[in-house]
């Protein structure tokens, strides 16, 4: 920025290149946990992205010098000024110096070898835990909602879990003959009671009182011998009516018919369970979501996946190796995850686009519809190493794991692929918008995976006529869309994430026409 008090000038900086010269002692290198120097705690964030390799000369004294190429995190700039401005048309050339201070990342690498028991068919793949498994013994506890109740059980070591939310039966029937049976009863006895209460109800009270006794009295077997005979009745039928609804479900829907396993229940209409295959010794994971679009209308469908799915792709994750931890060599991760998983969606496929058909949507509702239903899973975070907050310096996830924000540590690259999100359910932003990107990228749509080393942040981008931010990729529109909040419309970002020079492209479609 150039300022004269009348004018100001303002430029878009892009830092070509730089060097850090440094001593080490504690001034000067310090391991970060201890804190940044307290000339720099009042100072911004550096917003101009530096290069990806800075030369830093560190002088161990003596004269002794060595140099390393580093990659700084989190600049900060103090008492800096500009010198050796060359101008050339409409651009200035020129260096930046002043002090500087910010972190590097250090990683040691270790080999742990594991020895891997076999799973069984309906076990997801994952973190390796001790033998411990659900029983059928109750604890007597139980939660009710609405219609639905559950029961607290014991796992094997002794520690809790809640069941499956099951519904209860109904209440009575309504019925119009009895209760117009009743009225007529009440109307007639009201029309031989009302004159005596009016006129002599001192004079028979107690006849019609001692009467009355009598006759419930006398009725009373008969009363008792009457309700048990409907009691059995009931029973019998209820009986009766169990019994072909189970002949009509089995032949309706044989591949569901073999037993299932409900581990995991998100509210009384929203159930996960694993469903063994009929005629396989595979099993699929599904997930009934209910959610609403952007009109609050309400859908609903299973997301489904095969479990040998799951496992391919959980090893598949596991075994790419990244060379380094360069923007470049993550768009190559997230690309290999997409070209192995995208042959592995085919049931969700099929589901999203049943509900297109079903509902007759074009393509901007039908792209609503699956964002939306993502959108509605609840979001955890996904670390590469542990949930406590001591081991980060971002301040988001510090701050989200000291508010107990679900977490799921231990995961290579800190992100699961689109095949294992739909078995666990489990992802924050760049796992949700990997999963996005596949699923509408199959359906022809013209997307692109934005993420933002300086927001730590991924996103959606879509070409689509909608208002609001958008970033121009090779002279395309895309508007930016988060995957992470529910209900949150297209082209909406918070002002502190809203600068798209920062926002580059991990992934873009091949922008065929959408199916």
């Amino acid at each position: 920025m150039k300022s004269d008090i009348l004018h100001e000038n303002f430029y878009d900086l892009e830092v070509l290149s730089g060097e850090i010269y440094t001593s080490k002692d504690r001034f000067h290198i310090r391991h970060w946990e201890s804190g940044e120097p307290e000339e720099f705690m009042p100072v911004e964030k550096f917003l101009t992205k530096l290069p990806e390799a800075l030369k830093l000369v560190v002088n161990y004294g003596k004269g002794e010098n060595k140099y390393y190429e580093i990659k700084l995190h989190e600049p900060k700039l103090s008492g800096y000024i500009l010198d050796a401005q060359l101008y050339e048309k409409d651009n200035v050339f020129g260096d930046i110096s002043g002090e500087i201070s910010g972190y590097i990342l250090h990683y040691d690498h270790q080999e742990i070898v594991i020895e891997v028991e076999n799973t069984i068919a309906g076990e997801m793949v994952g973190a390796i835990e001790p033998a411990l498994f659900k029983t059928d013994s109750r604890t007597g506890r139980t939660e009710t909602n609405g219609n639905y109740v559950r029961w607290e059980y014991f796992y094997s070591n002794g520690s809790t879990f809640w069941g499956a939310w099951l519904k209860q039966s109904g209440k009575d029937r309504f019925s119009f003959l009895g209760m117009l049976g009743g009225v007529l009863q009440i109307a007639f006895l009201a029309l031989l009671l009302v004159p005596i209460v009016l006129n002599a109800w001192y004079t028979f009270l107690p006849f019609v009182v001692f009467w009355g006794i009598i006759y419930l009295l006398s009725k009373l077997p008969m009363l008792l011998t009457f309700i048990w005979r409907w009691f059995l009745r009931a029973c019998l039928f209820v009986f009766v009516f169990s019994f072909l609804y189970g002949v009509i479900l089995i032949f309706s829907n044989p591949v569901n018919s073999s037993a299932r396993k409900i581990y995991d229940t998100d509210s009384a209409e929203e159930i996960s369970e694993i469903q063994i295959e009929a005629d396989s010794s595979d099993s699929i994971i599904s997930h009934l979501r209910i959610w609403r679009d952007y009109n609050s209308k309400e859908y609903s469908g299973r997301l489904n996946v095969l479990v040998s799915a799951c496992r391919a792709s959980n090893i598949n994750r596991n075994t790419f190796n990244l060379a380094s931890q360069s923007t470049d060599q993550y768009n190559d991760l997230v690309s290999a995850i997409h070209d192995f998983d995208r042959s592995r969606l085919n049931i969700i496929y099929e589901m999203f686009d049943s509900l297109r058909t079903t509902n007759n949507l074009d393509n901007m509702h039908f792209a609503e519809v699956i964002v939306s239903c993502i959108q509605d899973i609840p979001y955890t975070l996904v670390l590469e190493n542990g949930c406590e907050p001591d081991l980060y310096n971002d301040q988001f996830i510090r701050d989200y794991l000291n508010k107990n924000g679900k977490c799921e540590g231990g995961i290579k690259y800190g992100i699961f692929s689109p095949t294992e999100f739909m078995g666990n359910l489990i992802g924050d932003c760049d796992t949700r918008t990997l999963l996005l990107f596949t699923v509408l990228n199959h359906f022809k749509f013209d997307v692109a995976m934005l993420g933002s080393e300086l927001y730590r942040h991924s996103v959606i981008g879509i070409n689509l006529p909608y208002h609001g931010l958008a970033k121009i990729i090779d002279g395309k529109r895309y508007v930016i869309w988060e995957t992470t909040q529910q209900g949150l419309s297209p082209g909406i970002l918070p002002r502190e994430l809203s600068d798209t020079r920062y926002w580059n492209v991990n992934l873009i479609s091949n922008n065929q026409k959408p199916i």
